[in-house]
């Protein structure tokens, strides 16, 4: 029977631990994210990547006046080719977590397979993600709250021009908190992927063609197996848990009842000014 501990040989000597080693919990964290079907052409990017010695993930202990959590750096090398006689640049890429935990990694992860991927998130992801939020709200509770605090409220600490790569992680750190990968979580995974019907649609039929080629076959077949055995029979959510009362319900529109929304919005408008210009 298949198990994860096949892969890592690949994973374990690209972590980089400052501190206790805990290449175990990294794994678990890693695999668990398979439970999500649309995960898992980027997770068998991640794997290839760290096959090639082209990822590496460093994990450091977090300082007391640190609040960053991760990021995710890129660096270009200049090789020779002997062959060739030539100089060319590689591309290395780094993911820094200072906090080991499923939204944490899926978030990181997401910005690093943005750039792997080579996508402009500028044109489709734009419009889908736009569509899904103007003026919505999910009618489940805890999904509303968590979408308001991810990709409304956070949003003010970032330029206008970062708003598309941080909704696009954000949206992978939404799923990796859903009942799909942690039983006890506070939503469902399709809660979130009916909610941002577009942006699902965005990641399946456009973003994970577009990086499949150049994942490792090999490795893809060995974690079809892998993701068939971790799955979670996800619980089903009391009624009274998921959809507020009529009176919430019949609020005034999200981007009329916060002044974090509409700044958000303001921040949309100006960067589609921006983009407008430049095209």
């Amino acid at each position: 029977m298949l198990n994860t501990k096949s892969l890592s040989h690949i994973i374990f000597p690209q972590l980089q631990f400052e501190g206790l080693n805990q290449s175990d919990k990294f794994s678990k964290l890693f695999f668990d994210l398979y439970r999500i079907e649309l995960f898992k052409d980027g997770l068998d990017l991640i794997l290839t990547k760290l096959q090639e010695k082209h990822l590496r993930f460093e994990i450091k202990i977090i300082k007391g006046w640190d609040t960053n959590v991760g990021c995710f750096l890129t660096e270009n090398k200049n090789l020779y080719d002997n062959i060739l006689g030539k100089f060319f640049q590689k591309k290395d890429l780094k993911i820094i977590l200072r906090s080991l935990n499923y939204n944490v990694l899926a978030h990181e992860m997401a910005h690093a397979l943005e750039c792997e991927s080579g996508i402009n998130l500028g044109e489709e992801f734009r419009q889908a993600i736009s569509h899904d939020m103007k003026n919505r709200q999910p009618q489940i509770i805890t999904l509303k709250a968590e979408v308001q605090r991810l990709m409304v409220d956070a949003l003010k600490a970032y330029r206008p021009e970062q708003f598309l790569s941080e909704l696009f992680a954000r949206y992978f750190e939404l799923l990796s908190i859903s009942r799909n990968v942690i039983a006890k979580g506070e939503f469902a995974t399709s809660d979130v992927m009916v909610f941002f019907e577009n942006t699902t649609n965005f990641i399946e039929k456009i973003f994970n063609p577009q990086i499949r080629s150049k994942i490792n076959p090999e490795i893809a077949a060995i974690t079809s197996e892998i993701a068939k055995q971790i799955k979670l029979s996800a619980p089903e959510q009391k009624f009274q848990e998921r959809i507020e009362s009529h009176h919430k319900a019949s609020e005034k529109s999200w981007t009329k009842n916060t002044k974090s929304n509409a700044m958000w919005q303001e921040g949309w408008k100006k960067q589609q000014k921006l983009e407008d210009k430049k095209s």
